[in-house]
This record gives structure tokens, C-alpha cells and sequence, in this order.
């Protein structure tokens, strides 16, 4: 009877453990400057040659994309539980950063030292995207205070990614700098 006992305690705390994992959210672990591969140090190095380092993070591709790094996007998603998996050598490296004073970058790059993005918080945006949205079906809508720049060696023109809102619509905007509007993603509909 003890040994029915022992095996659906065991039983439970491996069902509790396995729904506590789908709570966790995401997977980025800070790392020593120390632990980051060369090649990702010396193309950091050589994109950001003046930047002022915060902070460096083991992390993963899918936990960037899906926008749960950092607290950067509470205001636009609010809290977010996501599971990523993790595997057992870091293969992605995040740092934030800044460049410019006042901005806060972050940076990925994968274990060869390939740089995928980075994401700027900016303070204002360019007149042309204001110019465009002042044209668009946007015209009166308010401009969250949340903005950001996003660079990458993919892309020709950086892409610049913020919030509007109307009453109860709510888009996430990404424009080039032109005024070209690549992506409106619907929020709160």
C-alpha cells in the first residue's frame, strides 16, 4: 500500500511540475561577457564600435520573434506566458546596449557571431511615418509612447514598429521609413 502511495506522489509532483513548466515564460538566461563566443563579440564589436554594453543574455530565436524579451512589450501585449523550449548548448546571444544617449538597444546574434536584428527604443519617429500616418487610415489615432527602430543585415531600410489606438481598436504598426506601411496587426478586436 505504501508503495501505491509513494508512486502517485510521484505521480502528482510530476503533473504539477509539468503544468508549473507551461507557466514559465521563455528562455533568457544572463550571461558573462566571459561565456559570449568570439565571433559574436567581435561582430558585436564591429557593428557597435562605441556602444556602452548593459547587459548579456544566453537566449533564443523564437523568444525574440515572439517579442517575450525583456519587458519591452508589456504595454502592448501585456503579461505573456510562453514555453520555449531550451537546449542544452546556447546556440542565440542578446545584448542590450546603447548606441545612441537615450536609446536602448538590444542585439541577437547565433553562436557564429551572424547579427539577425536590432531593436532600438526610440523616443519619436520620423516625419515621414508621421507624414504618412497623418495621410493614412490612421489619421487621428494616438501614437503609443512605445516605439522602436529595427535594423537588420536582411533588409534594406530600417523598420520602424509602434502602437496606435482608437477607442477600443488597437494596431501594431511596422512601417519602413518612407512611410510604407509593411504590417498593421490587429490587437484587442
Amino acid at each position: 500500500m505504501t508503495y501505491l502511495r509513494h508512486f502517485l506522489i510521484v505521480i502528482a509532483l510530476f503533473v504539477a511540475s509539468s503544468n508549473y513548466s507551461q507557466e514559465f515564460a521563455g528562455y533568457r538566461q544572463p550571461a558573462s561577457p566571459k561565456a559570449i563566443p568570439k565571433l559574436v563579440m567581435n561582430e558585436f564589436n564591429a557593428n557597435y564600435p562605441d556602444a556602452l554594453t548593459k547587459s548579456w543574455y544566453v537566449t533564443h530565436l523564437v523568444y525574440w520573434q515572439n517579442d517575450c524579451s525583456s519587458n519591452w512589450y508589456y504595454d502592448w501585449y501585456g503579461p505573456r506566458n510562453v514555453t520555449i523550449y531550451t537546449f542544452e548548448k546556447p546556440t542565440y546571444f542578446e545584448v542590450e546596449f546603447v548606441d545612441n544617449p537615450g536609446e536602448l538597444s538590444r542585439a541577437i546574434y547565433n553562436l557564429y557571431g551572424y547579427w539577425f536584428e536590432t531593436r532600438t527604443q526610440i523616443n519619436s519617429l520620423p516625419k515621414s511615418i508621421i507624414e504618412s500616418l497623418q495621410s493614412s487610415e490612421y489619421k487621428g489615432w494616438k501614437i503609443s509612447s512605445f516605439k522602436e527602430r529595427i535594423e537588420s543585415p536582411s533588409w534594406p531600410n530600417d523598420i520602424y514598429r509602434f502602437q496606435v489606438s482608437k477607442g477600443l481598436k488597437t494596431r501594431i504598426i511596422r512601417m519602413e521609413i518612407n512611410g510604407t506601411i509593411i504590417q498593421a496587426k490587429y490587437i484587442n478586436e
